[in-house]
């Protein structure tokens, strides 16, 4: 997931779900002919997690403002959907296959907006590191994800990034990735849900920073891999560095939401840091460090 470099894992327009921090986690299962339960009140920024139990039950609305509401399978292959709640109103939906068996389900939303896509993020700003460019900026309050977008200056490409987990306020630039000695204007928007999408505007293309001269080969270059595999309460990711520097590792899931992500010192030579997965369930999950190709690994107990 490199910025300026390398296509996001979804679009910005399907974001993976992201559940915030401050909101409140409702499931809603999917068994032979009904939802249970079929009725759900729940408050503004609040979480339901659609999940499949028995049968092949192809969800979506019938009612309410979920015009970019998209439709999912639940089964087997795809058990669950996070689909965050906003804004008040009553939501309806229904199972595709089994409606006519009375398989439909309403939630209800209260309180008021949780966040607000009338203004852009603020606080626009960047720092150059010894091998990267950091980006900063402050969303809105209660925004769910983020998108930034370069430009390269004085014309060239205009790559994006989705930021899908917290921290939502930063990003890193490797130099390697935005190339020598170029240069780079970049914006920015927020989300207050990605299910239906709901966006502030972008910020302007005013903040501007360079990428110094260096040597592909000054850089920092890290291979990863993880053991034990599978692995239970803890993985160990061993990876290679050419020099001393810092890179970022990053834990992704299936569904390419951002469940760990850490800034970390590396040294020429071997390093080892030790990952906690006490309260990972059981899955297949990637690790990345730094710019390297990611590795899976599964969790099995």
């Amino acid at each position: 997931m490199k910025i300026f470099y390398r296509i996001s894992l979804v679009a910005f327009l399907a974001f993976a779900a992201v559940v915030p921090a401050r909101a409140t986690v409702f499931v809603v299962q999917a068994l032979n002919f009904f939802y249970s339960p079929a009725s759900l009140t729940v408050s503004a920024g609040d979480t339901v997690r659609f999940q499949w139990i028995a049968g092949t039950h192809p969800t979506s609305s019938t009612t309410g403002d979920w015009t970019s509401f998209v439709f999912f399978p639940l089964n087997s292959a795809e058990p669950s959907f996070d689909l965050v709640f906003p804004n008040p109103g009553t939501y309806n939906y229904q199972c595709d296959f089994h409606a006519s068996l009375g398989m439909i389900g309403t939630v209800i939303v209260t309180g008021s907006p949780a966040c607000s896509t009338a203004l852009p993020p603020t606080g626009q700003t960047h720092t150059n590191l010894s091998n990267r460019v950091q980006l900063n900026w402050s969303p809105q309050s209660g925004a769910v994800a983020c998108q930034v977008q370069g430009q390269r200056l004085p014309t060239g490409p205009s790559p994006s990034v989705n930021i899908l987990s917290s921290p939502i306020s930063t990003t890193n630039v490797p130099y390697a990735a935005a190339g020598a000695g170029t240069t780079w204007t970049w914006r920015v928007r927020c989300a207050c849900s990605i299910s239906p999408v709901l966006v502030s505007p972008y910020t302007s293309f005013g903040d501007t920073f360079s990428i110094p001269v260096a040597r592909e080969g000054d850089l920092v270059e890290l291979n990863a891999r993880v053991f034990p595999n599978p692995a239970q309460d803890q993985l160990m990711l061993e990876y290679s560095s050419e020099q001393a520097g810092t890179a970022e590792i990053r834990i992704v899931d299936l569904f390419g939401r951002i469940l760990e992500m850490r800034t970390i010192g590396t040294q020429a030579g071997i390093n080892q840091t030790a990952i906690s997965l006490s309260e990972y369930p059981n899955g297949v999950y990637f690790a990345q460090v730094g710019e390297a190709e990611s590795v899976s690994f599964q969790v099995s107990r």
